[in-house]
């Protein structure tokens, strides 16, 4: 009974601060570097994650780790996608204690991402392989806001106008050549504060922010 009395608690605490207006609420934009995108297959090569505090991306605490999960790892395809070679993994990160500090990013945070699908994904199987819980407020998903606005306005949507590259287009914002976790990690934060600013409504709370996906 105390457990379902924490859960009930929790999800009340959840509820009421997704009513704060958007822009007073912490956000982590996080980005997964991995070897397919499978998260019960596959492993992640790299992560990064960066908070932001609306109108402002704290640069100063982002955190980048790789993962050389103790074996010689196949990169894949990574040299040619992701940039990363065997080099970069001489000091890799531990991630049980990565996962320990994302966990502490999280909490209380809104989690920013470019495809839920497969960074959630990679972030739900972490928990279960490490037990380490990822509970942010909430996960916001740029691609899918994106998507959403562009079928209001064009209808058909192409897959090739949802890369992260395209959408930062549509707002203005630069083109970073480089693929890498932490920049896309920062581009990624950088679109989400494009499409929040981008919305009219003045009092626009965190909830119906989340809701416009």
């Amino acid at each position: 009974m105390a457990s379902w009395l924490q859960h009930l608690a929790n999800w009340y605490d959840r509820r009421q601060q997704l009513k704060q207006p958007w822009q007073q609420l912490r956000y982590v934009a996080l980005d997964i570097e991995s070897t397919g995108l499978s998260p019960t297959k596959h492993d992640i090569l790299s992560i990064a994650w960066v908070s932001i505090q609306p109108p402002a991306i704290q640069l100063g605490n982002a955190q980048y780790h790789v993962f050389a999960h103790g074996q010689d790892i196949d990169l894949g395809q990574s040299p040619t996608i992701h940039g990363l070679t065997k080099d970069d993994f001489i000091h890799s990160s531990d991630p049980k204690q990565t996962f320990a500090m994302l966990s502490r990013a999280l909490n209380d945070a809104v989690m920013v991402c470019h495809h839920k699908g497969m960074d959630w994904g990679f972030l739900k199987q972490a928990e279960k392989v490490y037990g380490i819980p990822m509970k942010p407020l909430a996960v916001f998903d740029t691609l899918a806001f994106e998507k959403k606005q562009l079928e209001k306005t064009e209808g058909a949507v192409r897959k090739d106008s949802l890369t992260l590259s395209t959408c930062r287009k549509r707002y203005g914002l630069p083109d970073y050549h480089s693929h890498h976790a932490l920049t896309d990690a920062i581009a990624c934060g950088e679109l989400f504060l494009a499409q929040g600013y981008s919305v009219n409504e003045r009092e626009l709370t965190a909830k119906h922010l989340l809701l416009k996906r």
